[in-house]
């Protein structure tokens, strides 16, 4: 390279790299090279145009869901390594463009340390890029199993809530399966074992409703000491009633201990019978089951630097267990807000020695909408590691990885403020259900989105809500 001429020798080096590394190309264009800066600033703005471009028309959920489809992940692994590439390159170069060779030792020493320094930095953040691509890519291949098969009730048609239907004429457009009655219907259970185990045991069970065309979600609270849950159709009659005439809770290891009546493989049996079982409760079909470790729960909450929860109620414990069995502790929760760390937001919502499950429930409901309006992303980034981890060890579901756009896309019009909530609660409903029971249930669980009659009142319609931000 020839020396530089007098008007470039009195740019320096350092700050042509640092621009450069601020946005590849700039360093160049500020020492003078524009045709070159041009050249290389070309491919990121192309590629911030590409990116910026698709999460504009798909919208946020929809984009974040695109992101974690696996092929994705590994573009995005192969991108970040030629970014990585790219970026030093054109570091290196545009510190070169302006290298005074008759520099005093000094000046070139600090120079080239800046340098260096930028590489370093360069170097940590495509290295944290990977990383955490490289975790996601573990998470959706661990947590997502869609082969699990369960046998549940029909898709009914749209009724007061359902998606409108398209004319004979038009062109039909492509829809996940929950989206064809116009609801998604969604299990979420907390267990006291990792999931996937068979010592699973269900210690909190809540239906979550979504109506698709109002974005309105309702939680509906199903106690586990439920006797005579319905089973469906091709279990039933292993049973002379027709139903699991034991505690709902235990429905999950009987299941994987009874191959010869639940169909399945090891690990998963249980889940499709639990699936099945209050599909055939509620008279609607469950989409999908989320599961949680509530160890993991801990960790999670932990992770988020703790929870706010304003509790309505004092909560009396003497005799709450101790997450790792070990034994007993006195519990006192005064009303009022509270600041929980992990242990003690699983306290709050797993205590049940001073009321019964029905408040238990309650309570679960409560935490639940507190974890979703306080999941900030921009303060989860710098532990998004430490978060993918977390979720990789703790989760389980038979959601399919390919629905998570569509089911990101429903969550960001979901107002956390607004959603309703139930549960299955005596006189009600009995803890041992008959037939006049599993009706009113089901009549509850349809009407979920009506306003007036039928199963009580409904959230009322939010307004579409951004997915939780900075």
């Amino acid at each position: 390279m020839t020396d530089p001429s007098p008007r470039h020798q009195r740019r320096s080096p350092a700050l042509a790299a640092t621009l450069s590394f601020l946005l590849p190309g700039l360093g160049q264009l500020w020492a003078g090279f524009r045709t070159r800066g041009a050249l290389l600033l070309a491919p990121m703005v192309v590629l911030a145009g590409l990116v910026a471009g698709v999460a504009i028309a798909e919208g946020t959920g929809r984009f974040l869901g695109l992101l974690l489809q696996p092929g994705v992940l590994i573009t995005i692994l192969v991108v970040d390594v030629a970014l990585l590439a790219y970026r030093i390159g054109v570091m290196i170069d545009a510190y070169r463009l302006l290298r005074i060779p008759r520099q005093t030792t000094r000046d070139r020493a600090a120079s080239l340390g800046v340098l260096v320094l930028l590489l370093v930095v360069t170097l940590a953040m495509h290295g944290w890029v990977g990383l955490v691509t490289y975790k996601s890519y573990g998470l959706v291949n661990s947590v997502f199993h869609p082969q699990v098969a369960v046998a549940a009730t029909p898709k009914p048609t749209p009724s007061v809530s359902g998606a409108p239907s398209a004319s004979p004429t038009a062109t039909p457009v492509p829809l996940p399966d929950w989206a064809q009655n116009g609801r998604l219907d969604l299990l979420l259970v907390g267990g006291d074992a990792g999931p996937g185990r068979a010592s699973l045991r269900t210690d909190s069970m809540t239906l979550l409703s979504v109506d698709l065309a109002s974005g309105r979600a309702k939680l509906f609270g199903i106690p586990r000491n439920l006797f005579n849950v319905p089973l469906p159709a091709n279990v039933a009659g292993a049973f002379t009633c027709g139903c699991y005439p034991d505690l709902i809770n235990a429905l999950f290891r009987y299941a994987e201990s009874r191959p010869d009546i639940f169909p399945g493989a090891d690990g998963e049996r249980g889940y499709a019978a639990l699936q099945g079982a209050i599909s055939e409760f509620v008279g609607q079909p469950i989409d999908g089951m989320l599961v949680v470790d509530l160890n993991g729960f801990v960790r999670l909450v932990d992770a988020l630097g703790g929870l706010d929860i304003t509790t309505p109620a004092p909560v009396s414990d003497s005799h709450y267990p101790l997450e790792d069995g070990s034994g007993y502790v006195p519990l006192y929760i005064p009303a009022g807000p509270h600041h929980f760390d992990g242990h003690m937001a699983l306290a709050y919502a797993r205590s049940r020695h001073q009321d019964d499950d029905y408040h238990r429930m309650d309570r679960q409901q409560l935490t639940l909408l507190a974890l979703r309006e306080q999941l900030h992303p921009c303060a989860l980034v710098p532990r998004l590691p430490e978060l993918l981890d977390i979720a990789t060890d703790s989760l389980w579901t038979n959601l399919s990885v390919d629905e998570l756009p569509d089911l990101l896309a429903l969550a960001q019009r979901i107002n956390v403020r607004h959603v309703a909530r139930a549960a299955f609660n005596p006189p009600t409903i009995p803890e041992y259900l008959d037939a006049a029971a599993v009706e009113r249930v089901r009549a509850m669980v349809a009407d979920a989105f009506v306003r007036h009659g039928g199963g009580g009142s409904a959230s009322p319609k939010p307004a579409p809500s951004a997915l939780p931000g900075c």
